[in-house]
């Protein structure tokens, strides 16, 4: 694949999120490929970083301080790909490793470590990434972890009433992440072993903030 394309990396450690790649792939107007580091290590990237124009980083397990080697050499080979300045958008997961990147500082919600899970209203602060407007919405999260102090080179860009800090955008660069799961999917909340029962209305305000995304990336 030579052609310019959007790369989705997985970096799921044990149940790839391959609906939730799907149902963002058929969307984009650009081509996209598929990258599970933590499975089958940097190859595919490395191999493809001249046509890749832009990321999405999906959820995950892990914590960004296990420090796994996939997440030494994930993190050492997607800085400078960031420093191109190719749009990026990271989820959960997503969200929290780039804010460790750029020096903030992640940990647990609760003293007890439990795990904040289910829907819950989002508020996203006026953004050029969403032409300048203010959203809310309901936005499914599924995490025990959270960024707890903001990056000096990013600027904060979402809340909720349970987590301060639940959207990112960077200063100069394109990077913008939600703590949230915007692209989760119903097979998504089987797979983290959530019992709700919703109609495909429940994941309209995730498809909006990515389709949001893939217009700027498309536009590009």
């Amino acid at each position: 694949m030579n052609q310019p394309h959007l790369a989705i990396i997985d970096p799921a450690v044990r149940t790839p999120e391959i609906d939730c790649f799907n149902q963002i792939a058929m969307r984009s107007a650009i081509k996209t490929s598929y990258h599970l580091p933590a499975l089958f290590g940097m190859e595919t990237l490395i191999a493809l970083e001249k046509s890749i124009t832009a990321f999405i980083i999906l959820g995950s397990s892990s914590s960004v301080h296990d420090r796994a080697p996939w997440q030494i050499k994930l993190e050492a080979w997607l800085k400078p790909q960031l420093e191109l300045k190719k749009p990026t958008f990271g989820f959960c997961y997503g969200h929290q490793m780039l804010a460790y990147l750029y020096e903030g500082k992640i940990d647990f919600l609760f003293t007890d470590k439990h795990k904040l899970q289910g829907f819950r209203e989002t508020h996203l602060q006026k953004n050029p990434l969403w032409k300048n407007q203010k959203l809310f919405g309901e936005l499914y999260v599924s995490h025990r972890e959270a960024v707890t102090e903001c990056p000096k080179s990013m600027q904060v860009i979402g809340s909720s009433s349970e987590v301060a800090i639940d959207g990112l955008c960077h200063n100069s660069l394109p990077i913008w992440s939600v703590q949230a799961h915007p692209e989760s999917t119903p097979l998504f909340l089987n797979n983290m072993g959530d019992p709700h029962n919703v109609g495909p209305q429940a994941f309209d305000f995730g498809k909006q903030i990515i389709d949001h995304f893939l217009t700027l990336v498309r536009s590009r």
